[in-house]
């Protein structure tokens, strides 16, 4: 597990107060499904304080200090995109969204590839096995209805699966050769569901793929928005665990920057 500093902690159960009373309001507001403007905007910039307070601590030009860059970095391009998303249908605005999302999931690709050993024996095997649940999950989402799919269907969950699923795959071979990176598969799991649920939905909106049609009656009219709940509640704790990943390579042995830091 991470060894998280005080001011690390501080802001840590200022963003859970926050995020703990937003929810309990909204159970008292049930004609408002959703947490307010005002709170979601104050719980993703707590992230964002925590992700780039994490940068500061580490020392530049070490591989430390790219995977704090890195994860701060696609922190800050999945809450905007996420945001572009969800808050409207319209076209151009999803898929800038979607886009900025994509570029975050490079950039974990890339912070986390780059921390520790080379691609090589079980890291290169836990990312293989991903890959091949990416490929699966693939394919299951293009055959889930035996209506045709837009081109667009088909490239939005091709990157996003490929992404997503290469994320979590290096995350668990890190944490597999490191334990102390534990969170990071973690969080990185929890963003899968949320981001899988999000993509169905997208693909399910005609006002976001024409040719896309409405849930049938039944069982999918009530479950998919079940869903969409639990991907939207999960996704700022799945944001946390990846954010405080930093303070497990903060705690790397042949580097002590935050005791450097602190002196």
């Amino acid at each position: 597990m991470p060894v998280l500093d005080l001011i690390a902690w501080m802001l840590l159960l200022l963003w859970a107060s926050l995020l703990s009373g937003g929810l309990l309001l909204r159970r008292s507001r049930q004609h408002k499904p959703h947490l307010a403007a005002w709170m979601q905007a104050a719980s993703a910039l707590i992230l964002l304080l925590l992700a780039w307070y994490g940068v500061i601590l580490t020392r530049p030009g070490t591989e430390t200090a790219r995977y704090a860059f890195g994860i701060a970095a696609a922190t800050v391009l999945y809450l905007v995109g996420g945001q572009l998303v969800s808050s409207t249908l319209l076209h151009r605005r999803t898929w800038f969204g979607i886009s900025a999302t994509a570029v975050g999931y490079l950039l974990f690709v890339a912070a986390i590839a780059q921390y520790g050993p080379a691609l090589q024996g079980v890291r290169l095997l836990a990312l293989s096995l991903s890959l091949l649940g990416a490929a699966l999950a693939g394919v299951a989402f293009l055959l889930r209805t035996r209506h045709p799919r837009p081109i667009q269907t088909a490239v939005t969950a091709a990157y996003t699966l490929l992404l997503l699923f290469s994320a979590a795959g290096l995350a668990f071979g890190l944490a597999l050769t490191a334990p102390r990176f534990g969170v990071l598969p973690a969080g990185l799991l929890l963003l899968v569901f949320s981001d899988l649920i999000l993509l169905i939905e997208l693909a399910a909106s005609p006002s976001f793929l024409p040719r896309a049609r409405t849930s049938k009656a039944g069982t999918r009219n009530w479950l998919l928005p079940s869903l969409n709940r639990a991907a939207r509640l999960i996704r700022p704790p799945a944001q946390a665990l990846i954010i405080v990943s930093i303070w497990s390579a903060l705690q790397n042995p042949a580097s002590s920057q935050i005791s450097t830091f602190l002196s």
